[in-house]
C-alpha cells in the first residue's frame, strides 16, 4: 500500500523536475553551483566531475569532494553525491557517484570521466555513465549513457563553454526518455577576484532555462557567491572558504516562491604539488 509519505515525495520530485528541468542525475554537486542557482558549466576544480569534465583539467595532483544537498528542507529530497580526481601525464582519470532521493523512489549515478587540456586556452572532458533508477514495487533499471564538454578561453577577461549530457534517444519506459540536456555558459573575468556566469540550459523537450552567476572573493579565505534563475523564479546565496590550503568548505542557500529553501554543503581537497 502506498504511503501518504510517498504520495508527498513523488508529487515534490515530479515538480522539482518540472522546475529545474532536471533529475538526480545531472543536478549533483551541492554548494559547488547552488550558490550560483546551478549554473557551472564554465566553473574548473573536481566540481567539473558534475557538470562539465573539461574542467577537471585543470587539478594539478589530486582532489575530491563530497557534496550534500536537501532540497526544499524535505529529508527524503537529500542529495549526495562525490568525486575524485587524479592527473597523469596522458590527462585526468576522475570519478564520480551520486543518490538523490527515498526508500520508495531513489536515483543513483555513477560517472568515470577522462579530460585533457589540448593547448593552454582549451580544454575537452567527458564522462561514461551508468544511471540507475529504483522504484518501490515496480524494481530497479540500469541505463547507460555519456556526457561531453568543452572549455575555452577567448582572451583574459572572457571565456566560453559548453556541455551535453546524455545525446541521443535513451527509454526509460515505453512512455518516458531520458532527455538531452546541453548548456551552453559565457564567463566574465575581469580581476582575480570578481567573475560573472551566464549560462543557457535546456533539457530537450522543457522550457529553456537562464541563469546568472556571481562571484566575488572577499578576502584570501573566503568567496562569496550568488545567483538567479528567473524562468524557476529562484535565487540563491553562498560562500566558499579556504581551510588551511588544501581543504575548502562550502555553504550555499536557495530560496524558490513556490517550493521553498534549499540548504547545501562541500567539502574539497586539493594536493598541492
Amino acid at each position: 500500500m502506498i504511503t501518504n509519505k510517498w504520495c508527498l515525495a513523488a508529487v515534490l520530485v515530479l515538480v522539482t523536475l518540472s522546475l529545474w528541468g532536471q533529475s538526480g542525475f545531472t543536478s549533483s554537486g551541492g554548494a559547488n553551483f547552488l550558490g550560483y542557482s546551478r549554473a557551472g558549466v564554465n566553473i574548473s576544480g573536481i566540481e567539473s566531475a558534475y557538470l562539465n569534465q573539461a574542467g577537471l583539467a585543470d587539478i594539478r595532483d589530486f582532489a575530491a569532494d563530497g557534496s550534500f544537498e536537501r532540497r526544499y528542507g524535505f529529508s527524503d529530497l537529500t542529495h549526495i553525491s562525490l568525486a575524485a580526481a587524479k592527473r597523469f601525464k596522458f590527462g585526468t582519470i576522475g570519478l564520480m557517484a551520486s543518490s538523490f532521493g527515498f526508500t520508495e523512489y531513489n536515483e543513483q549515478k555513477f560517472g568515470l570521466a577522462y579530460a585533457r587540456r589540448l593547448s593552454k586556452n582549451v580544454s575537452l572532458g567527458g564522462q561514461f555513465d551508468v544511471l540507475r533508477y529504483n522504484v518501490v514495487n515496480i524494481g530497479s533499471k540500469n541505463l547507460f549513457s555519456f556526457e561531453a564538454g568543452m572549455q575555452v578561453q577567448l582572451n583574459r577577461d572572457f571565456s566560453l563553454a559548453a556541455h551535453v549530457f546524455s545525446p541521443g534517444n535513451i527509454e526509460v519506459t515505453e512512455n518516458t526518455d531520458l532527455g538531452t540536456r546541453f548548456r551552453l555558459g559565457l564567463m566574465f573575468k575581469p580581476s582575480e577576484k570578481v567573475f560573472v556566469i551566464g549560462e543557457l540550459d535546456k533539457l530537450i523537450y522543457r522550457q529553456a532555462d537562464f541563469k546568472v552567476g556571481f562571484s566575488y572573493q572577499v578576502v584570501k579565505e573566503a568567496q562569496v557567491r550568488f545567483g538567479m534563475s528567473p524562468v524557476t523564479q529562484s535565487w540563491s546565496l553562498g560562500a566558499m572558504f579556504n581551510l588551511g590550503q588544501k581543504y575548502y568548505l562550502g555553504s550555499a542557500f536557495a530560496a524558490n516562491s513556490n517550493l521553498g529553501n534549499t540548504p547545501a554543503l562541500t567539502l574539497q581537497y586539493y594536493s598541492k604539488k
